[in-house]
């Protein structure tokens, strides 16, 4: 028999709350979106804390530190996050013989992806130069970026399912690798110059809360297999 999750109060939310939940991650998101390109546009915070940044990094660059970003260059990009959830969704769909993995990792993709082409698209934020030496800046829009956004929205939603579907003993071991990896890709996309800390920081928050959301729906609306009981004598539903 397949039951919902419980809460920990043993009760379900209604569908409005959790949608009234979710309403105000949106809102978080553009309010905070919406505020750093203000910022951008009229030389406040985010150009202040852009431009010096840059000049660091231009300044500091390290063989060990550009090679950690170049590894991390490809891993965040479509065909390295592609192996990467590939793997990770396979191996969930196999655990749980369920196809509902699959179905948030592509769901998460599908949208975190449009969100991306869509914002650059319609904000068109220029990019650094790039660094000396590195590899050349891509020719699409800068604002927000892709590979840190994509990253936060996939690596957190296949840590969520790993949680959920088994590894809950191991809940903070993948919460803090995932977010490592997540940060690591982020300051990557700055050191080799092909984004500004801003982009970064909104990609950041956009992917996270689109994990959110559909880690949300996951959870309240998507049943689950209930585990075989230890206790001898028990009875499974």
């Amino acid at each position: 028999m397949r039951i919902p999750r419980p809460l920990p109060q043993g009760q379900r939310p209604s569908g409005v709350q959790v949608l009234w939940t979710i309403f105000g991650i949106v809102v978080a998101i553009f309010y905070f979106t919406r505020r750093v390109l203000v910022s951008l546009h009229a030389g406040g915070w985010a150009t202040d804390l852009d431009a010096p940044t840059y000049q660091w990094v231009l300044n500091h660059q390290s063989p060990v530190l550009f090679a950690i970003s170049d590894f991390l260059f490809f891993w965040g990009s479509t065909p390295g996050m592609s192996i990467i959830m590939v793997l990770i969704t396979g191996l969930l769909s196999w655990k749980t013989r369920s196809i509902w993995p699959a179905i948030a990792v592509v769901l998460t993709a599908v949208v975190s992806v449009g969100l991306t082409i869509l914002l650059k698209a319609s904000l068109q934020v220029h990019r650094p130069e790039g660094v000396p030496g590195g590899p050349t800046p891509p020719l699409s829009y800068s604002f927000p970026s892709g590979h840190t956004l994509n990253a936060a929205a996939l690596i957190g939603i296949s840590s969520y399912l790993a949680i959920i579907y088994g590894l809950r003993r191991y809940a903070y071991l993948i919460a803090t690798v995932a977010t490592l990896f997540v940060l690591a890709m982020g300051a990557s996309r700055i050191y080799i110059g092909h984004h500004w800390v801003s982009d970064v920081l909104v990609g950041l928050l956009i992917g996270a809360a689109w994990a959110a959301v559909v880690a949300i729906l996951h959870y309240f609306f998507v049943p689950r297999r209930t585990l075989p009981s230890s206790t001898p004598g028990s009875v499974n539903p």
